[in-house]
């Protein structure tokens, strides 16, 4: 008869540190979440805590699934608007806030939005009810910007006036078509903003 070979025991609070290390390594987490119901837990927070949306699809799925798992999503910190480049229309995930889906999110923190390099030629139009739906829904600490057009520095500093609670922005390959128009009505707006780095 055979017998199972011993396996040593790996105490909780080890195993919660090795998954801790492993950051954004989706398949190494994935394989804790799947290894014993004590892993499973917190590979599963990591897994969450950072959001990739790349399609209308993934928003549609993403949504459906913290719908149903309303425990799932209070440990979002980060969501990503980042398409791909055969979408047809990137404009779609980059102009408009997914209202539905930050509502599920009570503890978002950063939000990314990542254009495609090649779609410099289509700036960003963003409507007035997104600027509102900004204010509204997006309570997020940190802003990140890459690889975005905006028509003028006044439209880009709307969004940055909507975020009220914005402590750190970082953006790289941001293009302003018009510097010249008067932001000086935008000064002193962002009064928790503290970190700004800037990549060109």
């Amino acid at each position: 008869m055979s017998t199972l070979p011993y396996l040593p025991y790996i105490p909780l609070e080890v195993a919660e540190n090795i998954i801790d290390q492993l950051g954004e390594d989706v398949r190494s987490l994935r394989s804790c979440a799947l290894t014993c119901r004590g892993w499973n837990r917190p590979a599963r927070y990591h897994l969450v805590a950072s959001i990739l949306v790349q399609s209308r699809e993934d928003l549609y799925s993403i949504y459906d699934y913290f719908a149903s798992n309303p425990r799932m999503a209070s440990f979002v910190r980060s969501l990503s608007m980042s398409p791909v480049s055969g979408d047809k229309k990137p404009g779609c995930l980059l102009e408009v806030i997914p209202v539905d889906l930050l509502k599920l999110l009570p503890g978002l923190r950063r939000y990314c939005i990542v254009g495609l390099r090649f779609y410099y030629s289509d700036r960003i139009a963003l409507h007035a009810t997104t600027f509102i739906h900004i204010k509204t829904y997006l309570h997020v600490e940190e802003l990140y910007l890459q690889a975005l057009r905006f028509r003028t520095g006044a439209e880009l500093a709307r969004v940055l006036i909507a975020l009220p609670r914005l402590q750190r922005l970082e953006y790289r390959s941001v293009n302003v078509d018009i510097t010249t128009a008067d932001t000086s009505r935008f000064r002193d707006k962002c009064n928790m903003l503290s970190e700004v780095t800037v990549c060109t």
